[in-house]
C-alpha cells in the first residue's frame, strides 16, 4: 500500500461551516462536537440510497477513495487531500447503470495490490476488477464492463446483504451473500477474482437438501428463511476463521465458520422489521471479544458475548434504548472521543450517538446519549473515517437526500490515538513483490504489557452494517495518550499453513507521520523469536560453575532480531547435577558428588524482557564438562601435577618401566569389527546413539554408545573402507583456541549375539594405530584406566593421563595408512576379564580454528608384536584398579606413598597438608610456589628400580616393608608382599588397602630411620644347644650360639607341644643365649628344651634350634652309715 504525505484541508478552510445544535438533556453530555462538512468536501450526494457505501485507497496515494450506491447511479469518488472529485465517468462508468443501490465492498480481490468492487441489489450482483496500468473498474484489464456479473441463482436470487472474507483459508477473499427468502450463499474465489457459487441446495453434502436437517446444507450453510437483510464478516470468536451472521427472519443468524465449513448457529432475533436494519461487532465491554448490535424495532440492543458460544442481550440497561421513534437502519461504532472504548451511532429515523463510560467512570456496558442532535432524517448506512486525518472520527452518512459528512471537533485528544494498518503481503497468496492489501478478517486489539485490554478488540471489516464497509483501518483511541507504551496484538485470519498473531510494543507517538500515529502490521511483523545458541562450558568435580547463557561463552552470543532486551526465564534440571536460575540471570550448576564427566540442561530465555507479554521464546542446551578432581583440590586431574596430592608428580608415579619386552599374546581373543554398525537406539551419530556391530568374535557382539561428544561431533561410525576389522569412527571438529580439545567417547559392551546380556571376554588387547597430525592439529586417542601401556621408543606420541585416562597425542608428522604398519605412532593397551571399555578418539588444536570434517581414527583390537624397542609402563602397579597417580599406596604395603615419597611433608591420611597451588601440587614440596619442580628426591633405598613407594621391599634385605613397617612378621598375610591377603588385597577407591590402620612406620632402634628403610639381617645358629645331664639337685645351664640375633626365647616340651619358659621356678635367663636350670629334680629327667633366636631388626624370620634334653646323672659313690659303696657304671 503505497504511502504519500498528504496536505489535508483544515476544518477552517470551508467556506460554510455547518455547526450542530447541542441540546442538554437530563443527564446527557458531549465529550466532542461534529460540524457537518459534506458539501465543503463534495460528498454531498443527493437522491434516494439504502445505505450502501465503502472506503478504500484504490489509487494507492496513502487516502481513503469512497464508492457510494444510490437508488439510480453508483458513484466513485477520488480523495484529493481535502476534497472528493466524482470520477465515476472514467473510471467506473458501470456504476451509472442498473440502480444497485445496496451493499458496496471496496476490497482486493484477484490480490493484486488493487481493490475492487462488490455491488448489488435484488436480482443483480455485479463484481468489478480495478486494472491497476489505469484504474479502470471493470473486468481488470482496462475494459469498464463487471468482470462477473450474477443475475440469477440455481435456488433463486433476492440479494441484500453481503461480505467480504477468507472463509476457505486459501488466501483469496470470498463472499457471502444474504439472499433474503433464499438462505445464505457462499461465492468462492478462485484466487483470480472468479466466483463460484458453491452453497447450491445440489451441494449438500449429505444429499437431498432438509431446510430441518442442517447437516444437508451446503457448507453448513442454510438456503431457505422468511427473509432477511444485513450482516457482518467477522471472526466473532476470535479462532482465525471468518464467521458470518446475517439479520434472519424465522432462522438461525449466527453461523461459525469451522475450518471452512458453517455450523448451525445461534438465533439472536427474527429481523422483524421489513428488512431494514444493520448488524456489527465491536467489543464494547473492553473484555477482549466481539459483543455485538443488533438493530430491531423495539428490541434495539447489545448482546454481550459470554466467552461459552453464548449471547445475551442487555436490553435497556446499557443506557440505549431498546425503542425509537422510526426505524434504526444504521450502524457505525467507533471510539469518536479516543478514550478507550467504542461509541455506537444509530442512523434512521432519529440519529443518535451514544457515548461509552467504561473509562469516564461509567461501568461495563454503561452508555450515555452524547446530547448532540444530528440530522433527522433519512439515515441509512453510516460509517466512521478519519477524513481529515487528524487523529478523531468522523462520520459519514448515506441517507435519502444530502449526504452527510460530520467532522469531529475532538481537539484536545486528538492526539489520543493510534491507526493501524494491517496488511496482507505474503507471497502465498500471489501478494508478490510491493504487492498488498487489508487484512480482512484480521483483529486487533491494544493491551498493557501485562496483557490486560486497554482498547478492546476491533477488526478489518469485510462488511458489516447496513450495506457498508468501513476503512481498512484499523482506528483505536488512547486513555492514557500517545506517549505510554502499549502493546498492540494483531491477528491475521487463519490459513492453511496456520494462523500469524503479532505482538509488538511500541509507544504510538513514534508512530506519527505529522498527521496521525499510523503503524503498519505485516505478517512478518511479528516479533521475532531470539536465537539460544548452545553453551559449552567446564567445571571441575565436586565444584560448581556459573555462567551467564545470554553472552558469548565461546559459542556466541545470544541474540534477538529486533535488538530486544532479553531474560533467562527457566532452566530445566540435568541428569547429573542441578541447575539454579539466580536472580542476576546467571545459571549455577553443581554436579552431583563424585560425578565426572559430561553432563546437561536447558534454559529457556525470551526477547523484550522489558514487555514479557509480548515476548517470544527460545531454547539452548548448556553443555556441562565435568572434568575429574580425584583428589578433590579443585583442580582437574588434567591440568592437576599430582592428581591424589601425595606430594608426588603423576609424571614420577606413571613414568615407570615394567618391561621392554613385546607384549604377550598368549591367551588372547581378536575382536573383528568389520561387520556393518547398525543403529539400535537414538539418533544417528548423535550423543546417546547405541549402535550394534554383529560377531567381534564367536557368539559375540559389540554394543558402541555414543557416550559423550565435547567440542566434537561424529562424522562416522565405523569407516571399514579400509582395515574393516578394526574400529574406524570418523571425528568432526572446528576448534576456536590455541589448545582446545574436542573428543568423541565411546563405549563398547560385549554382549551375547542379537542380545544385550554381558560377555566377559578373559584377554584381548587394544591397540591405537596411525594417531598422526600436523602443525594445525594433534589427533589425540585416551584409552581408560588400563593397568599398563606399551610404546616404542622412540616414540611420535607425547603420553600423558587424565584421570584414570591414559593419553596419546600424535606429533606434528602425518603418515600414510591407517594401520599397524608404523608403530612410532601407535600404543597398545591390554585388558582382562572385562565385558566392557571406554575410548575417546579426537584432537588438539596447534592453531587456531583447527577443523577436520572426518578425522579418521583406527582402533585395532589384536595383539601386537612390531613396537620398536619396546617400552611398557605401568599405570597399576599394585593391580588394585586405582592407577599409581591417583593411588595413595601404589604398592599396597600399608604405607601412604606420601611417607614413601621422600619429602618428609605432614599429611593427613596420606594427603599431604596444603597450601596448594593451580597446579595441584602442594606448594611445601615445591622448589617455589608453581614452579612445578619438587625440592626433594624421591626415595629408592635399595638403589634399585622401582622407587620405594612401588617397592614392597624398599631395602631389599627380603623382609616385606609391610612386615617391616608395622613389625608383624605376618602383616603381609604371607601370600605376597601386600598388606594382608589378597592378590591384590581389597582397596578403597583411594587405593589404599581397607584392612591396613597406616600408623607411622616402625622404628625400633629409634634412630629416626624406619624399619623398612634399614637392611635387617637373619639370625643365624651357629652352635645348637647340646644334650646335657644334671644330678639330682645340682644346677646347670644350656647355651645356643647365634650371630645377627638379639632375642632369645626359650621353650620346653611339655607333652602336648613347646611352651615358652619364662623366669620362674627351676628356670632363669629364658631370654638370654644361657638358659640356667636350678636344682633339678628327678621328675625333670629327659626334659626336652629349644630356644628360638630372632632380631628385632628383621621382623620377617627367626630360627628354631634344635631340641636339647636334659638327662638326670645318679651318684657312683654312696654313704650309708659310714658305709660307702661304688656302684658300677650301667
Amino acid at each position: 500500500m503505497r504511502r504519500n504525505s498528504q496536505s489535508f484541508l483544515s476544518k477552517l478552510t470551508f467556506g460554510i461551516i455547518l455547526s450542530l445544535l447541542i441540546f442538554y438533556h437530563g443527564e446527557t453530555f458531549s465529550q466532542t462536537t461534529f460540524t457537518e462538512s459534506a458539501a465543503a468536501y463534495g460528498l454531498n450526494l443527493g437522491g434516494n440510497k439504502d445505505g450502501g457505501h465503502a472506503w478504500a485507497d484504490y489509487d494507492l496515494d496513502g487516502d481513503f477513495d469512497l464508492v457510494v450506491n444510490t437508488q439510480g447511479n453508483g458513484k466513485l469518488y477520488r480523495n484529493d487531500g481535502g476534497s472528493f472529485t466524482d470520477v465515476t465517468g472514467t473510471l467506473a462508468p458501470d456504476f451509472n447503470g442498473g440502480s444497485l443501490e445496496r451493499t458496496v465492498l471496496f476490497v482486493d480481490f484477484n490480490n493484486d495490490g488493487y481493490p475492487d468492487v462488490f455491488r448489488n441489489k435484488h436480482n443483480d450482483l455485479r463484481i468489478y476488477l480495478q486494472d491497476p496500468a489505469t484504474n479502470r473498474f471493470g473486468n481488470g484489464t482496462g475494459g469498464t464492463v463487471p468482470n462477473q456479473r450474477f443475475t440469477s441463482m440455481t435456488d433463486g436470487m433476492n440479494t441484500e446483504g453481503a461480505g467480504a472474507l477468507d472463509y476457505d483459508g486459501d488466501g483469496d477473499l470470498d463472499l457471502f451473500v444474504d439472499n433474503h427468502n433464499f438462505g445464505i450463499d457462499i461465492l468462492q474465489n478462485d484466487g483470480t477474482g472468479n466466483f463460484t457459487h458453491v452453497t447450491r441446495k445440489a451441494d449438500s453434502p449429505n444429499p437431498p437438501y432438509d431446510v430441518l436437517n442442517s447437516t444437508t446444507w451446503p457448507l453448513g450453510l442454510v438456503q431457505d428463511a422468511t427473509d432477511g437483510d444485513y450482516g457482518s464478516a467477522t471472526d466473532f470468536n476470535d479462532d482465525g476463521w471468518v464467521d458470518i451472521v446475517v439479520r434472519k427472519r424465522d432462522q438461525v443468524d449466527l453461523f461459525t465458520n469451522v475450518g471452512g465449513t458453517f455450523q448451525n448457529g445461534v438465533n439472536i432475533d427474527d429481523a422483524n422489521n421489513n428488512n431494514k436494519g444493520a448488524v456489527a461487532f465491536y467489543d464494547f465491554d473492553n473484555d477482549g471479544d466481539f459483543d455485538m448490535y443488533w438493530t430491531e424495532n423495539g428490541n434495539n440492543q447489545i448482546h454481550r458475548n459470554n466467552g461459552d458460544g453464548t449471547w445475551t442481550g442487555l436490553g435497556a440497561a446499557t443506557g440505549i434504548p431498546i425503542s425509537f421513534s422510526g426505524q434504526i437502519e444504521g450502524l457505525a461504532c467507533g471510539d469518536v472521543d479516543n478514550d478507550g472504548d467504542i461509541d455506537i451511532f444509530l442512523a434512521g429515523g432519529a440519529n443518535k450517538l451514544f457515548l461509552n463510560q467504561i473509562n469516564n467512570g461509567g461501568g461495563a456496558m454503561s452508555f450515555v446519549d452524547s446530547g448532540l442532535t444530528f440530522s433527522n432524517s433519512g439515515g441509512e448506512g453510516c460509517t466512521f473515517i478519519d477524513i481529515d486525518q487528524d487523529g478523531d472520527l468522523d462520520l459519514y452518512t448515506n441517507r435519502s437526500g444530502n449526504n452527510r459528512l460530520y467532522i469531529n471537533n475532538l481537539m484536545a485528544n486528538q492526539a489520543n490515538h493510534l491507526y493501524i494498518d494491517i496488511v496482507e503481503d505474503r507471497d502465498a497468496f500471489g501478494l508478490i513483490n510491493t504487492e498488498e492489501r487489508f487484512g480482512v478478517g484480521a483483529t486487533a486489539k491494544i493491551l498493557d504489557c501485562d496483557g490486560n485490554v486497554i482498547s478492546g478488540t476491533r477488526e478489518v471489516n469485510g462488511g458489516f452494517g447496513h450495506g457498508t464497509q468501513g476503512p481498512g483501518r484499523i482506528h483505536f483511541g488512547l486513555p492514557s495518550g500517545p506517549l505510554t507504551p502499549i502493546v498492540v496484538e494483531v491477528s491475521f485470519p487463519r490459513t492453511a499453513s496456520g494462523r500469524v498473531v503479532v505482538r509488538q510494543q511500541l509507544i504510538p507517538n513514534d508512530y506519527n507521520n505529522g498527521s496521525i500515529n499510523l503503524l503498519d502490521v505485516f505478517p512478518d511483523s511479528a516479533n521475532q523469536p531470539p536465537t539460544a545458541t548452545d553453551e559449552y562450558t567446564t567445571v571441575v568435580e565436586n565444584s560448581f560453575v556459573s555462567l551467564d547463557p545470554l553472552i558469548d561463552n565461546g559459542n556466541g552470543a545470544d541474540s534477538d532480531p529486533e535488538g530486544e532486551p532479553l531474560e533467562v526465564i527457566s532452566v530445566t534440571q540435568p541428569s547429573n547435577g542441578v541447575s539454579v536460575l539466580n536472580g542476576d540471570g546467571t545459571v549455577t550448576y553443581t554436579p552431583t558428588t563424585g560425578f565426572f564427566g559430561n553432563d546437561s540442561f536447558t534454559y529457556t530465555m525470551r526477547d523484550n524482557a522489558n514487555c514479557t507479554f509480548t515476548s517470544e521464546e527460545a531454547t539452548g542446551s548448556i553443555y556441562i564438562t565435568v572434568f575429574p578432581d580425584s583428589d578433590n583440590d579443585t583442580v582437574a586431574d588434567r591440568v592437576d601435577l599430582d592428581d591424589d596430592n601425595d606430594g608426588l608428580l603423576d609424571a614420577d608415579e606413571l613414568n615407570t618401566i615394567i618391561s621392554n619386552s613385546q607384549q604377550d599374546c598368549t591367551g588372547e581373543t581378536t575382536l573383528d569389527f568389520s561387520s556393518a554398525a547398525t543403529l539400535v537406539s537414538g539418533t544417528a551419530l548423535q550423543l546417546g546413539a547405541v549402535y550394534r556391530i554383529s560377531n567381534i568374535t564367536t557368539g559375540t557382539d559389540a554394543l558402541v554408545t555414543i557416550d559423550q561428544t565435547f567440542n566434537a561431533t561424529v562424522a562416522n561410525i565405523d569407516n571399514n573402507g579400509s582395515e574393516p576389522a578394526s574400529f574406524r569412527p570418523q571425528t568432526a571438529f572446528n576448534l576456536t583456541n590455541i589448545g582446545d580439545q574436542g573428543y568423541i567417547e565411546y563405549r563398547i559392551q560385549f554382549v551375547n549375539s542379537g542380545g544385550s546380556a554381558p560377555v566377559v571376554i578373559s584377554k584381548f588387547f587394544t591397540n591405537f594405530n596411525d594417531i598422526d597430525g600436523n602443525s594445525n592439529y594433534g589427533e589425540q586417542i585416551w584409552s581408560d584406566n588400563p593397568t599398563s601401556y606399551i610404546i616404542s621408543n622412540p616414540t611420535e606420541l607425547t603420553m600423558s593421563t587424565d584421570g584414570s585416562w591414559v593419553l596419546g597425542t600424535a606429533g606434528i608428522n602425518e603418515f600414510p595408512g591407517a594401520g599397524n604398519t608404523f608403530p612410532e605412532v601407535n600404543y597398545g593397551v591390554n585388558y582382562n576379564s572385562q565385558s566392557e571399555i571406554s575410548i575417546r578418539v579426537g584432537a588438539v588444536a596447534r592453531v587456531a580454528g583447527a577443523s577436520a570434517s572426518g578425522r579418521q581414527h583406527n582402533i585395532e583390537f589384536s595383539c601386537l608384536t612390531n613396537y620398536v624397542n619396546p617400552e611398557t609402563y605401568g599405570i597399576d602397579s599394585d593391580s588394585d584398579g586405582i592407577a599409581n597417580h591417583l593411588d595413595l599406596d601404589s604398592d599396597n604395603d600399608g604405607i601412604y606413598d606420601a611417607v614413601e615419597a621422600g619429602h618428609s611433608q605432614s599429611h593427613s591420611n596420606g594427603v599431604v597438608n596444603g597450601p596448594y597451588g593451580a597446579n595441584g601440587l602442594a606448594n611445601v614440596v615445591e622448589t617455589a610456589a608453581e614452579s612445578g619442580a619438587i625440592n626433594y628426591t624421591i626415595l629408592d633405598t635399595d638403589g634399585t628400580d622401582p622407587a620405594d613407594f612401588l617397592d614392597t621391599d624398599s631395602d631389599d634385605d627380603g623382609c616385606s616393608d609391610a612386615n617391616e613397617a608395622y613389625n608383624n612378621a605376618n602383616a603381609d598375610g604371607g601370600d605376597n608382599e601386600y598388606y594382608a591377603t589378597g592378590n591384590p588385597p581389597a582397596t578403597d577407591g583411594f587405593g589404599r588397602v581397607t584392612g591396613a590402620t597406616y600408623p607411622v612406620p616402625a622404628d625400633i632402634d629409634t634412630d629416626s630411620t624406619y624399619d623398612h628403610l634399614e637392611v635387617g639381617l637373619a639370625p643365624s645358629i651357629s652352635t645348637q644347644p647340646p644334650n646335657t645331664n644334671v644330678c639330682p639337685g645340682c644346677d646347670i645351664t644350656i647355651e645356643v650360639i647365634a650371630s645377627n640375633s638379639d632375642t632369645y626365647q626359650w621353650q620346653l616340651d611339655d607333652g602336648s607341644g613347646w611352651v615358652d619358659l619364662t623366669d620362674s621356678g627351676i628356670y632363669s635367663d629364658t631370654s638370654t643365649s644361657i638358659l640356667t636350670i636350678t636344682n633339678a629334680t628327678a621328675p625333670d629327667n629327659g626334659n626336652e628344651y629349644r630356644v628360638i633366636v630372632s632380631n628385632t631388626m628383621f621382623i620377617c624370620s627367626s630360627e628354631t634350634s634344635n631340641s636339647a634334653v636334659l638327662t638326670l646323672r645318679v651318684n657312683t659313690i654312696i654313704t650309708n652309715r659310714r658305709i660307702t659303696h661304688r656302684v658300677n657304671k650301667n
